[in-house]
This record gives structure tokens, sequence and C-alpha cells, in this order.
């Protein structure tokens, strides 16, 4: 638990909003280096650590987590040294104001707050409403000249400032826990897989991506590449144990991790994830010859890649696995340590359990006859 505690602050301490994600894929690499038969990044920036099996013509699995966190870019820097923003990605504008933020400027971090109007002067018309048209942030400086000095400039991207908290109950909490605490899933498998890799029928391409949280399509450049028959995603899902939540789902934290057995993101997007069958059967017959606990997610309002990855290539078998999280997309997200670990062996047995004559999709269906 250590390792892995260690592991996830580590992640969720850099800052790697979407498309600026480099720390981060320098962390990954680092990390799959020492494991993995072939470590690849391409353009975007996507990370794929691939173990190959020895038998002939395997058939392949992709299995990933998205690296970037969702941020904030300048938009206009005001004559007296403030910084106009908007937001990258679904950030929860409500928790804004007074928080800290960190600027990441051409010559290095800097500290920021997200201004807020004095309580001394709130209208009484105003108070408990979030202003969010007139959002700005405070670096402290008092000049546009100033701000350039810093090295900060319309473009320069900020994310929540990082403070790793740990609770009771293996709880920790810090920003951007979606999705470097799934990441740092990926870095712990890849130890397992080292070990049994002589073993592999299938050919396992663990995969850290980019993007996620600005248009969800950052991974696809490696799914073509790939042609995987299977995926596996890896994210978050809201925990519905804290008082304003209780009672709207029956995932909480602490209980094991989530298998998906619906997203679907109506607002825009129009699309979701229904998993194969047989792939989620396998799944949940794996967790329980191994007494590991498993919730059931029906998430309304999420959505994963692989909602456009069921669709690419030839048609793709897809599941999904969610980490229960308190508190999502604000600075404070918060998971339970056992219930990563959790993630970690049901996947680990999963990949053990795949064999040549595994098969996932409905082509059965024709090679029984078209029985009923």
């Amino acid at each position: 638990m250590e390792q892995l505690k260690q592991i996830i602050k580590e992640l969720t301490s850099i800052s790697g909003v979407s498309s600026r994600e480099d720390k981060v894929i320098s962390y990954m690499i680092k990390s799959l280096k020492p494991y993995g038969d072939q470590i690849e990044v391409d353009p975007l920036g996507n990370v794929t650590c691939s173990f190959f099996s020895s038998v002939s013509n395997p058939k392949k699995l992709m299995l990933f987590a998205h690296m970037d966190e969702i941020g904030f870019i300048v938009r206009k820097v005001e004559e007296n040294g403030f910084l106009r923003v908007e937001r990258i990605g679904g950030v929860h504008v409500n928790v804004l104001p007074g928080l800290k933020v960190d600027v990441i400027g051409s010559k290095g971090v800097i500290p920021g707050l997200i201004g807020t109007t004095s309580h001394h002067f709130t209208k009484q018309d105003q108070k408990g409403k979030v202003p969010t048209d007139g959002m700005y942030v405070d670096i402290g400086a008092r000049t546009r000249e100033h701000v350039k000095e810093l090295g900060v400039n319309v473009g320069s991207f900020i994310t929540y400032h990082s403070d790793f908290t740990e609770l009771a109950g293996d709880l920790i909490s810090n920003k951007a826990m979606d999705n470097r605490a799934a990441c740092a899933c990926l870095l712990l498998l890849a130890q397992e897989l080292f070990q049994i890799k002589d073993k592999l029928q299938w050919d396992i391409h663990l995969v850290a991506c980019v993007q996620e949280e600005f248009n969800i399509r950052g991974i696809m450049p490696v799914v073509r590449k790939l042609s995987p028959d299977v995926s596996i995603g890896i994210d978050v899902t809201p925990s519905c144990d804290t008082p304003d939540m209780s009672g709207y789902s029956d995932v909480i934290i602490g209980n094991g991790p989530a298998i998906t057995c619906m997203n679907f993101h109506g607002r825009g997007t129009l699309a979701g994830v229904l998993p194969d069958e047989g792939l989620f059967n396998q799944i949940v017959t794996i967790a329980e010859q191994q007494n590991i606990p498993l919730q059931y997610e029906v998430a309304l309002g999420v959505i994963t890649e692989n909602a456009f990855i069921s669709f690419a290539e030839q048609g793709i078998m897809t599941a999904g696995f969610s980490i229960p999280t308190r508190y999502t997309h604000t600075p404070i997200e918060t998971v339970c340590l056992s219930d990563v670990k959790a993630l970690i062996h049901v996947l680990f047995h999963f990949l053990q359990s795949l064999t040549t004559h595994t098969s996932f999709g409905k082509q059965y269906i024709l090679e029984k006859g078209g029985a009923q």
C-alpha cells in the first residue's frame, strides 16, 4: 500500500492539463520502461507499454487510463495585472472562488489565487451565488508588463494547486486523482505482468493516454495503430456516500472498484458505453473466484474513451472500470487505496485468464448457426 500511495502522491502532484501532459508522460515512461517489452510515445503524447505474447498470431488487449487533468487557460491579461481565464475540461465552478492555483509560465510555476469579492463588500443579493462570468486569477502583478516579466501571457495554462492529504480509513486526497490514480494502476500492473510475461497468451498494451478531459478522443491514434480485439478503460466515478450524494447510486468509496454496466453523456456528445456481455461476465467471474469485491456502475453524465473506441476498426469489444471518488473535478478528489489495490488485482487475474481460445463479441451467433 505504501508504494501505491507514494506513486499516487507523486503523480497527482504533477501539473498536466490536456495537451500539456509532458511531465506526466516522462514519469510514466521512466516508470514503465524497466518492465515492458516495448515503450512507444506517439506525437500527441500517448504512452504505450507493450507485453508481447510468444504464441502465434495472438489477440490484443488494450488497457488504458488518461494522464491529463482539468485546468484553465489565460484568455486575457488586464492592464492592472489580473488574468482572465477560460476552463479546460469540466471544472467544477462552485468551488473556484478563493482557490490556490499554479500558473505555468515560461519561466516556471507562478502561484496564483482565484479572486473573489471581499465578504464585507458582498451585496446581499450576491451572497450564496457563484460568480463565473468575471472569474480572474491574481498572481500579485500590478501591470500587464509585470505579468509578462513573470513569463505569463495569453495561452498560459493553469492547474489547481497540489495539496496531497491523507485521511483516515486509507483515504487520500489531491487534485488530479482523475485520472492519475488509474495511471498508478497501470504502473503497478506493469510490475505484476513483468513477472508472468512468458505465460501471457494475448498481447497486452498498457496505454497512458492524453486529452481525455478536453475532447475524450486523444487515444484514437493508438487505437488505429494497435487495432485491439478488446479495450478496457479505467477512470473515476462519483462516490455516492457523502451527505449530498447519498442514495444516487450504490457505488461508494471503500467497497471495491466499480465495473461499468453503462455510462452515457447526453449533453451534446450523445455517446456512452454498453460493455460486451461476454467480456463483462468473464471479469465478474474472475473477481468472484478471487474474492475481489466489485461494485456495479450505471452513470449518466459520464463518458469515457470507449464510447468512441467501440466503433473503431472492425468493432472493438469494450469494458470499463471506475475508481469510486469523492468530490470529482475539484482540488480535493478523494479515493480509497484499498479500492485501487483491488482493481489492480482483478485486472491482473483477468489478464492471466485470457487464452488462445478466449473470444468476445457476437460472432458466436453465426458460429452456432444463428441458434437462439
